[in-house]
């Protein structure tokens, strides 16, 4: 089981970047659908702030967390338990049906499209917004438009 565990990890960090999969088959769109029903919003956090440590493990990114090894064990905790109550309890049928008729590759989907909802929440909040956009007070929009029109 580690294995998959690792590539719903995979999938999850992935997810903060990457487009909308399309949606294989019903047991994918169901299980989906079972993991957005089965989570709050304070789950879809606690998300984030695993995918926001995981990234804080970076060299050029380690700097700017101050968060302790004491935050990143916490958190791993509850994701953990937030992981074990969707793919044991919560949607245990749809991840069962999913795992006899796609292996772990089909598994892997639906925590990316909670990865992507607990990411696009996140971008949502007005700082976070206003954070993202900040660059654009350093493009040069003359230079853009000029390459864009050749």
């Amino acid at each position: 089981m580690k294995p998959f565990a690792a590539l719903a990890a995979t999938a999850l960090l992935a997810a903060a970047t990457a487009p909308a999969p399309a949606l294989a088959n019903p047991l994918v769109e169901a299980t989906q659908t079972c993991f957005t029903d089965s989570t709050t919003g304070k789950d879809r956090k606690l998300l984030g702030k695993w995918i926001f440590l995981a990234l804080a493990g970076h060299p050029e990114i380690s700097q700017l967390s101050s968060a302790s090894p004491a935050d990143h064990e916490e958190t791993s905790r509850q994701f953990a338990a937030l992981f074990m109550r969707l793919v044991t309890v919560d949607c245990a049928a749809e991840m069962r049906a999913l795992a006899q008729a796609g292996g772990t590759e089909a598994m892997k989907l639906p925590f990316e499209h909670l990865g992507q909802i607990a990411m696009q929440e996140l971008m949502n909040h007005p700082n976070v917004a206003g954070n993202i956009a900040g660059f654009e007070r350093f493009l040069d929009e003359g230079k853009i438009n000029d390459t864009l029109a050749r």
